[in-house]
């Protein structure tokens, strides 16, 4: 059941797991502040990437979020504002 109000952090962890998961390379250090490009993702696995997000969420996302936002913490802390203007979710 995704989260209803999930916090950076809760965005931060899941996008790890999930990141772990599906990279083909398992030396690929998978951080919240590498860079999706440093990770290997490309733009299919991206589009995967926010569906499964996405689904998690219970939210719609724009496919190209990861390029406007390229690391797994940008990508939380987008989210989170969009959410809810002025709160970081950090709490």
């Amino acid at each position: 059941m995704p989260p209803s109000n999930a916090s950076h952090a809760e965005i931060c962890d899941w996008c790890v797991a999930y990141l772990k998961r599906i990279v083909a390379d398992p030396s690929t250090a998978i951080t919240p502040d590498a860079t999706f490009a440093q990770m290997g993702l490309d733009s299919a696995t991206s589009a995967y990437f926010i569906v499964e997000l996405e689904e998690w969420l219970g939210v719609e996302l724009e496919p190209e979020l990861v390029f406007e936002h390229p690391t797994i913490t940008d990508l939380a802390r987008h989210i989170v504002t969009q959410r809810a203007p002025g709160d970081t979710g950090d709490g």
